[in-house]
């Protein structure tokens, strides 16, 4: 009996960073009600994209995940309103 055609498994190469960059990672928890949630994130995809109608890559490329903190346990939640109040704290409240 012959053996199985073995088919290479593994992951792509990862990109190399260009010279002269770095990798970052930008957190921001916020509070939005759902339905101005696609405004939101086309307001910081503007900021990160200015220029929607370029051809091929951003020259700083970029991604976005939108997560909903209620699949987070409520200490999750808590931590996340606190840097909220934290760095963006009520007017009034100093």
């Amino acid at each position: 009996m012959a053996g199985k055609k073995r088919v290479p498994r593994g992951r792509p190469a990862a990109r190399v960073v260009p010279p002269g960059h770095r990798l970052y990672q930008i957190s921001i928890n916020v509070l939005v009600h759902p339905a101005d949630l696609d405004a939101l994130t086309d307001r910081i995809a503007g900021a990160l994209c200015p220029d929607a109608s370029h051809e091929g890559d951003c020259p700083d490329p970029w991604s976005m995940i939108t997560t909903d903190a209620g699949g987070y346990d409520r200490r999750a939640r808590r931590r996340m309103l606190e840097q909220i109040r934290t760095t963006n704290p009520p007017p009034g409240s100093s």
